[in-house]
């Protein structure tokens, strides 16, 4: 009687042990992954430098500070959330790859213009807002951590706000909004904590 309770308490011991040693080793890979940064940052990008775009700027002034991003993107709203408009299989957007030779207030303008087309146009969604960002990093693979910096614009192409972000992909914590310039109204409105990341 007494050995069947002895083997289970074991065996119970044994699978403790297993699922305990488990755990420290994935706290242990994150935490050590946590202190691996990298980044991937265009243009002229430094902290002192994000905090001089504000809000109301044109894309060219914004250039002109940060230098010329990675992406740009604009995608169909209605002022306050995005329309998420499908068509054969793709959002309703205009993108582009930023190069040196693609001029960059002229694509903001087509991107803002009510005639362009993001890819399909649904009913009056085409003489809606069109909110666009620059983003000024790109992901980093294998990275414990990593910074993303957008820009964001109304439809009158002029800064709307500005975002950043540390990622942290093998992290059990979540990431981290470093830096948000943006209407009092929204939710992390001044928050400033871009001290060494784009430094």
């Amino acid at each position: 009687m007494l050995q069947p309770l002895k083997r289970l308490l074991k065996g119970l011991f044994i699978i403790g042990g297993v699922v305990l040693g488990f755990l420290g080793f994935v706290v242990s890979t994150s935490l050590g992954l946590e202190c691996f940064s990298r980044r991937d940052v265009a243009g002229k990008v430094t902290a002192a430098r994000i905090r001089r775009v504000r809000p109301g700027m044109s894309v060219a002034q914004v250039v002109q500070i940060l230098g010329r991003p990675y992406t740009m993107l604009s995608v169909k709203g209605s002022g306050t959330h995005t329309l998420n408009v499908r068509c054969n299989d793709q959002e309703g957007s205009y993108a582009a790859a930023v190069t040196d030779t693609l001029d960059i207030a002229a694509w903001m303008r087509r991107a803002t213009a009510d005639s362009v087309v993001h890819i399909c146009d649904v009913g009056d969604a085409r003489a809606h807002d069109r909110n666009s960002t620059l983003t000024y990093t790109r992901p980093v693979a294998w990275a414990g951590r990593y910074p993303m910096l957008w820009v964001h614009f109304d439809s009158s192409a002029h800064v709307s706000a500005v975002y950043a972000k540390v990622y942290k992909p093998y992290s059990l914590l979540d990431d981290d909004v470093i830096y948000s310039l943006s209407p009092p109204s929204e939710w992390n409105s001044k928050v400033d904590h871009l001290g060494s990341t784009f430094d």
